[in-house]
């Protein structure tokens, strides 16, 4: 069974800045999160599952990265990585194809009430 080995920020060439990279087995993902997100994420049926949430702007995405996709994107180990030596990787981006995504924003974010939810009732109810 896969699992998460290991998390920190990767610089991504090409690109300005840092970003939020989850380690799982052999291959790194990043989430795509932003600065004044929340992040839960676990391992489950073979996929990494990413809840991001963003109270502020009434944003709430459900990620789902298949741990089948192949890493393409040529990026470095930066730093908050406590258990992966520094180097060069390949990682998966959450634009990449095969990634499943939903979104709640603005009145349907509102409607659904979403805030409030719990991480599986969220989950659920993204249907990913």
């Amino acid at each position: 069974m896969a699992e998460i080995l290991d998390t920190g920020k990767v610089w991504l060439r090409g690109r300005p800045g840092t970003a939020f990279a989850i380690k799982v087995d052999d291959k790194v993902f990043v989430p795509g999160s932003e600065e004044n997100q929340t992040l839960d994420y676990w391992v489950n049926d073979e996929c990494l599952c990413v809840d991001a949430h963003d109270l502020n702007q009434n944003i709430r995405v459900a990620r789902k990265f298949p741990l089948d996709l192949p890493p393409t994107h040529p990026a470095t180990l930066f730093n908050g990585f406590n258990k992966t030596k520094h180097a060069d990787v390949k990682v998966i981006l959450n634009e990449d194809p095969g990634i499943l995504e939903r979104v709640f924003e603005g009145a349907e974010y509102e409607k659904m009430g979403v805030a409030a939810m719990a991480r599986k009732e969220f989950w659920e109810l993204a249907g990913i």
